[in-house]
């Protein structure tokens, strides 16, 4: 095992949501008045914090755009702004943007966000989560700035993890999938696996630019949740000799979801490998998580735009995650995933 050090941070993404169905056998307790005050006290210090951050966060994210630009093909691509909600014939633009607010370019979200019960600790170390799951191919380009500093975090384990074309979740095919109720806290967040899949997850680690891309397929959808991929950042990490990540050995300083524009959504759910489910569809306007997550101007809409003239060649998508460094979360999963072990044990035998 070794470990890696970074800057500690507490990345500020989607919010605690208040929504419709619960998942089975789980117990959920309602916050109290005092709990409820407390949490938007620390949502508006934050937000505050990261406004101060607003112009260098805009300029962060117009380079990596740039240095972007610099190897894909243009004139053909279109780009989707989930802050206004519209499409744009154009290509991203090379320089900087001038934004008077953080919202254009930031997630910024409520503290104290659970991971939700379909976290699974201990995934691999890996950018490429796709595996053998159809659908359309998403370049994710997430960025990490410490908004204490304004500067990129290096050395951050950042995780992913979202549903397949038809809003199943490795370690949870069987499982029936859903979200808690409005206003509350759970005892009791993560759903018993049913499965040692491991697609669609995974982490690695941001590069002295405070960025980390990976590829993964544009997420479906299940009944009362939108479009949406859960985000997880430590620092001061641990990662295991077979390469998978020790996610309880870690300072956790962010938890929470990035979504979609809704247009974009539109047209990769048409594609042959997300109409085939039985899930029902919950629009952006009336996702809960997203509802509160986008309070007080902020952003968690990532900006996207097609890698070819059409939607099936894939998408390349741009979030920044404000970091507020003073604060941590935990982990609650006790979900383990044992693949990682035995799949990287099978490919060490076969290489010696």
């Amino acid at each position: 095992m070794f470990n890696k050090s970074s800057i500690a941070g507490i990345l500020l993404a989607a919010a605690f949501a208040p929504m419709i169905a619960a998942h089975p056998g789980e117990v959920h307790v309602p916050l109290t008045p005092a709990e409820l005050s407390r949490r938007q006290l620390e949502t508006t210090r934050r937000h505050n914090v990261a406004r101060s951050c607003a112009p260098q966060i805009a300029e962060y994210t117009a380079k990596r755009k740039a240095k972007r630009n610099a190897i894909l093909k243009r004139g053909q691509t279109k780009q989707y702004n989930g802050r206004f909600g519209r499409r744009e014939d154009d290509t991203a633009a090379t320089n900087t943007p001038t934004y008077s607010t953080i919202q254009n370019s930031t997630c910024v979200t409520a503290p104290e966000v659970t991971e939700g019960p379909y976290y699974v600790a201990n995934e691999f170390l890996r950018t490429d989560l796709r595996e053998d799951q159809a659908g359309v191919d998403l370049v994710l380009d997430i960025g990490v700035i410490d908004t204490t500093t304004c500067t990129p975090l290096e050395d951050a384990m950042v995780e992913i993890w979202n549903c397949n074309a038809t809003g199943a979740y490795a370690g949870f095919t069987a499982a029936s999938l859903g979200a808690p109720p409005s206003g509350s806290s759970s005892t009791k967040r993560s759903t018993s696996m049913t499965d040692q899949y491991t697609w669609l997850r995974g982490g690695y680690t941001t590069n002295s630019e405070g960025m980390v891309e990976f590829k993964t397929i544009y997420p479906g959808y299940y009944t009362s949740r939108t479009v949406h991929i859960h985000t997880m950042v430590q620092t001061n990490y641990s990662v295991a000799t077979n390469g998978s990540i020790i996610s309880h050995a870690g300072q956790v300083r962010h938890i929470g979801q990035i979504f979609f524009d809704e247009y974009l959504n539109d047209q990769v759910l048409a594609q042959p490998a997300y109409i085939n489910t039985t899930q029902i569809r919950t629009l952006n306007d009336d996702d809960s998580v997203l509802a509160e997550q986008n309070t007080d101007g902020y952003n968690a809409v990532a900006d996207a735009e097609l890698l070819g003239s059409d939607v099936s060649e894939g998408v390349l998508a741009y979030i920044t995650l404000g970091v507020d460094t003073t604060h941590t979360s935990s982990i609650r999963s006790t979900n383990y995933v044992t693949a990682a072990s035995d799949k990287n044990a099978a490919e060490a035998t076969a290489a010696a």
